[in-house]
This record gives C-alpha cells, structure tokens and sequence, in this order.
C-alpha cells in the first residue's frame, strides 16, 4: 500500500506512533480548516487531503498493529 502521498500530507515520515500522527493531522487540520479560511478552496481541499491521510494511515496501522 502507497503511502507516501498521506504521509506527505501530513508532513510525517510514517515512521511515527499514532500519538504523534494524530497530533501532526490536528496540526495540519487547524491550519487549513474552512471555518479558518472561508472563500480559500486550496485550503479547503488541503483540509479534505489531510482528513483522508489521517483516516487512510490510521487504517493502514490499525491493520498492521494487530
């Protein structure tokens, strides 16, 4: 599985624990989160790439982990 692009995403390596992804996606959530930046649909989609980064890696290790 291709990962490189969420990691990207996120600004990770992928080598990090949930703690710390979850923390660099609230990060990248809060910077480009259309109520921040209303009418700014590059940030809009920022958001969007972020949130299913965040929800593909985290499936990816819960797959993994276990």
């Amino acid at each position: 599985m291709k990962l490189d692009r969420y990691y990207r995403a996120l600004g990770i390596t992928g080598n990090e624990d949930r703690v710390f992804i979850k923390k660099a996606f609230m990060r990248v959530a809060q910077k480009y989160h259309p109520d921040k930046n209303p009418d700014n649909q590059e940030s809009i989609e920022k958001f969007i790439d972020a949130k299913n980064a965040y929800e593909n890696i985290m499936k990816f290790k819960r797959i993994t982990d276990d």
